[in-house]
């Protein structure tokens, strides 16, 4: 019984992490087209997709390129929870609560998150404020979102919600749900409180553009970091000194 335990913990694992990094391999590949060999089909296939859509506003690329992102940038800064979730379903026994219901409730909040961004993306580039990279083209819009990002990092809300992501223990012992429905509403619950810290963050894509590699890994380390109590004192308010600082000096360009 506990080897079965063991193997199911291990299985789980192996599955995350493959989706994990299968994300970030899309994304690379997209970042590196150029250098794609000509008879590299499949991975053409998903760049035209992607690429074109940043510009095109194709609705379905353009939710395909956030969902693409949220999976990437997201997946990384849940891990600590995860891991503290199947520490109690293993040390309890509790067999009633699924390990993959509770990734689906988070998942659900970053796809709409996605669908939203989608939407938002493609009203902006019919308003023409996006260049071909999805990035805006103007400098104030671009110093306006730094700023509000950067006082957001400052925000009592925002606070709120990183107490939570660094403490996932505490969140379960306050908000335990038994069953496969239980596990899904406490991974919808994380989920929100995961989008009230980074929502923020991830909008930035429209500053450095959508699907930048370098943006992407950039924050990622900053949202993972964070989210690790013994760093993320160090992270959160540095971090919304520099957009800030940023945002105020781009204004000027």
């Amino acid at each position: 019984m506990r080897m079965s335990k063991s193997f199911t913990r291990i299985s789980n694992w192996i599955v995350f992490y493959c989706v994990l990094l299968l994300a970030w391999i899309v994304i690379v590949v997209m970042a590196l087209e150029r250098f794609l060999p000509t008879n590299a089909n499949i991975m053409k296939i998903v760049v035209e997709i992607c690429s074109s859509s940043v510009s095109d506003l194709n609705l379905i690329g353009v939710f395909f390129m956030w969902l693409l992102m949220s999976i990437a940038m997201m997946s990384p800064t849940i891990i600590p929870t995860l891991k503290t979730y199947e520490d109690i379903l293993e040390s309890g026994g509790k067999k009633e609560n699924s390990f993959w219901w509770f990734i689906a409730g988070f998942s659900i909040v970053w796809t709409i998150f996605s669908i939203s961004m989608s939407l938002v993306q493609v009203f902006l580039g019919n308003l023409y404020l996006l260049n071909e990279q999805g990035a805006f083209v103007s400098s104030i819009l671009s110093s306006s979102f730094l700023v509000i990002a950067g006082l957001y990092q400052l925000s009592s809300f925002k606070e709120a919600c990183l107490s939570k992501c660094q403490t996932p223990f505490t969140f379960f012992l306050q908000n335990w749900k038994s069953g496969y429905f239980g596990s899904f509403s406490m991974g919808v619950s994380i989920g929100l409180y995961c989008l009230g810290c980074c929502w923020a963050l991830m909008t930035l894509a429209f500053v450095g553009g959508v699907m930048n590699l370098l943006f992407m890994v950039v924050m990622t380390l900053f949202m993972v970091l964070e989210k690790i109590p013994d760093y993320g004192k160090y992270i959160s308010k540095p971090l919304s000194l520099i957009l800030i600082g940023t945002g105020t000096v781009l204004v000027w360009f």
